[in-house]
């Protein structure tokens, strides 16, 4: 059996902590220390960067006795540690450097990438609007009423998703309702004929399905607001000279849009709104206009010969040199209209509101204007009846002009 060596113990000496002071005093000129003895105080621009704590002298050995074996030991470990502390200090500086500049290149790249793919999907939406119109254009030629009412309703939601092409949906559907109006049929219904006159009362004529879709849905893409008939450069459906006499338009919109020209002779426009709609030079003898909302409406020349307007909304319209003779606008509001030349010749104006409108050089032969107000009425240069005639029948008052047109 072996012998067990005896416990021998383990002593660790410092040699730089026990080593005596050398360290000659200042003032004494034999035992001071050279240049090159003496303790270097400059250090690296890295050091001094990396120091957690300002910098202190080192422990003289009277200090050091002062402190315990486990002190001087932490003291010394301590010291050992500083370079490895200022080399993790370097790295986690680093890491944090390089893991911020890499999340800023992440970031850009992913901006690009969201910016690509937003740029794809763009072209590929265009792409899709470009077929579906395409697509829809086509179905408009189709023999079949259908496929073409079909073709209609997708050009609309069209016009929904793409707010820039409202413009051209609106075109397309204006020249459809033009090339399949009333009278495209050979030969023409009497009613096509501007100069037929009525001998017999016509039902109400419907147009054809795709026809009236296309007629109500081209108004309601006009971008701007239909306030104003003679608004420059205004947006409208164009719908001029198109020819739908005697045909069932009642409680439609058609807001804004151009009917110039048109031959709508008889056709029933009750409760239909018609705001801000260009109507001159249009054909609307012996039409229904009962309820209609024209105002600020164009009826320049107009030819309204028997029309039907009771109750019909008529302030700030322009009806310069209208035909109106024979008819009937009894209750109808014409507040600031403008009737410079008009013919009212037999016409019914019984409670009309005429508060504020222009009658320069109108002709009210036979006309009716019981209990219509004329109130601040323009009537110089109308003839037809004498101002006496006019004070009898209507309610006038001090703004009311009468006399000679200068």
């Amino acid at each position: 059996m072996a012998t067990p060596r005896p416990a021998h113990r383990v002593t660790r000496t410092f040699t730089h902590l026990s080593r005596r002071s050398t360290r000659p005093a200042k003032d004494d000129p034999v035992t001071a220390p050279t240049t090159a003895e003496r303790r270097p105080k400059a250090v690296s621009l890295v050091s001094r960067f990396l120091r957690r704590h300002p910098p202190v002298d080192r422990p003289d050995r009277a200090e050091l006795e002062t402190l315990s074996a486990k002190e001087r030991q932490e003291l010394w470990d301590a010291y050992r540690q500083r370079p490895f502390q200022a080399i993790t200090a370097v790295i986690t500086s680093s890491a944090v450097i390089l893991g911020i500049l890499f999340t800023a290149r992440t970031l850009d790249y992913t901006a690009g990438t969201l910016d690509y793919t937003a740029r794809a999907l763009g072209a590929n939406q265009e792409a899709q609007i470009t077929d579906r119109y395409t697509k829809a254009v086509e179905q408009l030629a189709s023999p079949a009423v259908d496929v073409r009412l079909g073709a209609i309703y997708a050009l609309q939601r069209l016009a929904a998703d793409s707010p820039r092409d409202r413009p051209t949906v609106r075109n397309v559907l204006a020249a459809f309702v033009r090339n399949h109006d009333l009278c495209v049929s050979k030969p023409p219904p009497k009613p096509c004929d501007p100069e037929w006159k009525e001998t017999v009362v016509v039902e109400p004529v419907r147009p054809p399905a795709d026809v009236l879709a296309a007629l109500t849905i081209a108004p309601a893409l006009t971008t701007p607001s239909p306030l104003s008939a003679t608004s420059a450069g205004h947006d409208r459906a164009d719908f001029s000279k198109a020819r739908f006499p005697h045909a069932d338009l009642m409680d439609r919109f058609l807001g804004g849009s151009d009917l110039s020209g048109g031959n709508l002779r008889g056709a029933f426009l009750s409760g239909a709104n018609l705001t801000g709609t260009n109507l001159s030079r249009a054909i609307l003898s012996g039409a229904n206009l009962s309820g209609t909302d024209l105002r600020n409406a164009d009826l320049n020349r107009t030819d309204m010969f028997r029309a039907i307007l009771i109750g019909t909304k008529l302030n700030g319209s322009s009806l310069t040199n209208a035909h109106l003779e024979r008819a009937n606008l009894s209750g109808a509001d014409l507040r600031g209209a403008d009737l410079r030349g008009a013919d009212l010749i037999n016409a019914e104006l019984r409670g009309a509101n005429l508060t504020g409108a222009n009658l320069r050089g109108t002709e009210l032969t036979d006309a009716n204007l019981t209990g219509a107000n004329l109130m601040g009425a323009d009537l110089r240069g109308a003839f037809g009846k004498t101002p006496a005639e006019i004070r009898a029948e209507a309610l006038t008052d001090a703004r009311t002009r009468f006399g000679e047109s200068s």
